[in-house]
């Protein structure tokens, strides 16, 4: 409608028909940019038995009197939960979009390892639905700066164990959910060895390969990327078939045992 009125100020045919291919260009972006997302009720089906808070029962005691209507007073909600919920749609998104397998360790970790009541849970689905429709965790950075100084030790060490657990939900880890990861680990202040025992418990110990590559597990993924260049490139069975049939084999081996190293370590870090 914009561009339309302005192409009859602006007067002439050709006016009018470039000025409403721009409005309709314009709407078109705005609509895309700030529409809400497609409903899924799949996704949130596991936070659906719970009441929301204007269907909760009035708590017990002698009633009210008669003629009088008691409100029922909702509990209020812990800003913490809400920070908690962010760091896992950071590591949600890290791979895509929120799945339903994640959405179901998000509550499990909730109600198993927090024993949250079920007014928090059904807060925790608000929660989830308000980030969804943003087009970005723009919360997270503040929240694990929250999480940090909210938590004790062992909490901030349940809360990666169990953002692990949400990340490996769909079968496999890949890079940028490990990358999220040590991010969240560093800024949650928890000690590089019990990161590296976690790392262990959910994608194996890959420390021998490491060593077969020359390199510590914290090496970095360009560093094992220019590791096994140089070593695959040393130990070329092609370079030592001139010096007999023995070197030849001790560098195959060699070759094979740097090449399964990379192959083990690529798999885990999603290379």
């Amino acid at each position: 409608m914009v561009g339309l009125v302005v192409g009859l100020l602006i007067g002439g045919p050709l006016a009018i028909v470039l000025a409403l291919i721009a409005g309709i260009a314009v709407g078109h972006y705005f609509d895309e940019q700030n529409a809400p997302p497609p409903s899924n009720p799949e996704l949130f089906s596991d936070f659906s038995d719970f009441p929301t808070a204007s269907k909760r029962p009035a708590p017990r005691g002698d009633g009210p009197m008669p003629g009088e209507h008691r409100a029922v007073e909702t509990p209020p909600e812990d800003p913490l939960d809400r920070d908690i919920v962010a760091l896992f749609m950071d590591v949600a998104r890290a791979d895509g979009e929120l799945r339903r397998e994640e959405v179901r360790e998000i509550r499990r970790y909730f109600e198993e390892v927090l024993h949250a009541d079920p007014h928090t849970v059904q807060a925790v689905g608000r929660y989830l639905k308000a980030f969804i429709a943003k087009p970005a965790s723009l919360k997270a950075p503040a929240s694990l700066k929250a999480c940090q100084e909210a938590l004790p030790a062992d909490e901030r060490l349940r809360l990666l164990d169990a953002l692990y657990e949400m990340a490996l939900a769909d079968g496999h880890m890949q890079r940028s959910e490990t990358e999220v990861l040590r991010r969240i680990a560093d800024g949650l202040g928890i000690p590089d060895e019990q990161i590296q025992t976690l790392a262990r418990k959910y994608l194996g110990d890959a420390t021998p390969h490491f060593a077969s590559l020359g390199l510590k597990p914290d090496a970095t993924n360009a560093e094992v990327k220019a590791a096994f260049r140089k070593l695959a490139a040393a130990h070329h069975p092609d370079k030592f078939t001139q010096l007999g049939p023995k070197a030849a084999e001790k560098a195959a081996r060699r070759f094979q045992e740097v090449r399964d190293a990379y192959e083990t370590i690529r798999k885990l870090r999603d290379l």
